[in-house]
């Protein structure tokens, strides 16, 4: 997209899908927008690369199809999303044990009922807590706030399923497997993955992004276009170009906020990372169901494993699998690969050492730790100062909900300043 040629009223810095979000809302009510992204793409964390006829997201995401903001904003038919099988196969004593969803594969999750993760109690308890917060719609701000394991021994989960099934499955969510993540975010994903589907566009994860770009005009946005500095009414770019608006939104991730709002000495806010292995086969002998693979015995370094190609066909050239494998932490090293291969070879069998490596992404600034930790009492505001406003996934739930709600409320306070029609 060209740069526009016209003064915007608002200057948006970053084009992840907060920022993306918040020039929708404003250019649907007619205020002419301009977003500044630095790097050559739109979709900040939510990107996908092509290789070789692969897709290749920029580490294992999905989208929860309940989200309530991601159904207002997107539009899911055009997205051709792709679901999971609803459940996990969780590798535990030399095999997989297979925990179903028992209201959407009730023949499969009674022949699990008695498998060794979990007890039928604690089936029992996944039920129950799956009814009691089924009316959620945000996350519960006015609940008491402990960790999220907190939480599960105070229903009652046994250690073995705690252990077994949520460090992993929810480690993968959050980015950390001791389940210190607030309380409040558990409920709310919970809830989110007991009323819709887990899914991923047919072309890619870079689909969402890109469906919310092309509803802006063009010249809406400017990429490898770099902010130096930030001040109410004017941003000054790293070439020295200065921009002037009546209205700054500052829509980049937590840390590069703060340098801007703060200075390039501002002690960055802890992160969490996670580190992405993308190998493909031609094996056949490779299960062919859509569904998310679990290290139950807490070995490591893979925390789980998608064949993304069995979820959408697009995901790979015919007749390759494409298998993307989680590592908690930016774990980069030279001595990683072979470590996930040995790792994954009790899972899947000594053909794991013919896999071919594509692609490894390390991100380090994947998550916020603050936000995940201590959601707080209230929703952050979007308003700085006059004229200056922030938003992000790290003002709210950190996902891709809390970055497409945070945008929206961003051009609502930004809406607000203006006279009534």
């Amino acid at each position: 997209m060209e740069p526009t040629g016209s003064h915007p009223q608002v200057i948006i810095i970053g084009a992840g899908l907060a920022g993306l979000a918040c020039a929708r809302e404003l250019s649907l009510a007619k205020v002419p927008v301009l977003i500044l992204e630095s790097s050559d793409g739109v979709g900040g964390r939510v990107r996908t690369d092509e290789l070789e006829g692969f897709r290749l997201d920029r580490g294992f995401q999905v989208l929860l199809t309940a989200y309530p903001e991601a159904q207002r904003a997107l539009n899911y038919d055009a997205l051709e999303l792709q679901p999971f099988y609803s459940g996990s196969d969780v590798y535990r004593h030399g095999s997989f044990q297979r925990l179903a969803d028992p209201l959407r594969h009730p023949i499969a999750a009674l022949r699990g009922a008695f498998c060794p993760i979990g007890t039928l109690y604690d089936k029992w308890f996944a039920l129950l807590l799956r009814l009691e917060l089924r009316r959620l719609q945000t996350v519960p701000r006015q609940t008491m706030e402990v960790t999220t394991e907190e939480l599960l021994e105070a229903y009652g989960f046994s250690e073995n399923i705690i252990d077994r099934f949520f460090r992993p499955f929810f480690g993968g969510i959050f980015l950390e497997k001791e389940l210190r993540t607030s309380s409040r975010l558990f409920q709310f994903i919970y809830a989110m993955f007991s009323k819709g589907q887990t899914a991923i566009p047919r072309l890619g994860m870079q689909a969402i992004p890109n469906q919310v770009a092309a509803s802006l005009p063009a010249g809406s946005v400017r990429l490898n276009t770099s902010v130096a500095s930030v001040e109410s009414g004017s941003v000054t770019l790293a070439n020295g170009e200065k921009i002037e608006a009546p209205h700054v939104v500052i829509a980049t991730d937590e840390n590069a906020a703060l340098k801007l709002l703060n200075g390039p000495e501002t002690k960055p806010a802890s992160q969490r990372s996670v580190t992405c292995l993308y190998f493909t086969t031609n094996d056949p002998t490779l299960p062919t169901t859509p569904i998310v693979y679990l290290d139950g015995e807490g070995c490591g370094p893979v925390n789980n494993v998608a064949i993304l190609s069995n979820v959408s066909a697009a995901y790979a050239p015919a007749g390759q699998r494409l298998i993307s494998a989680t590592v908690i932490g930016a774990c980069g090293s030279e001595a990683l690969e072979g470590a996930v291969r040995e790792h994954l070879a009790r899972w899947f069998g000594e053909g794991v050492s013919q896999w071919r490596h594509l692609r490894t992404y390390t991100i380090a600034n994947a998550h916020p730790e603050s936000r995940q930790s201590h959601t707080g009492n209230y929703v952050q505001n979007a308003r700085i100062s006059p004229g200056l406003y922030r938003c992000g996934d790290h003002l709210e739930d950190v996902s891709i909900n809390g970055a497409l709600l945070s945008g929206r409320r961003a051009a609502e306070a930004i809406l607000a300043t203006y006279p009534p029609p």
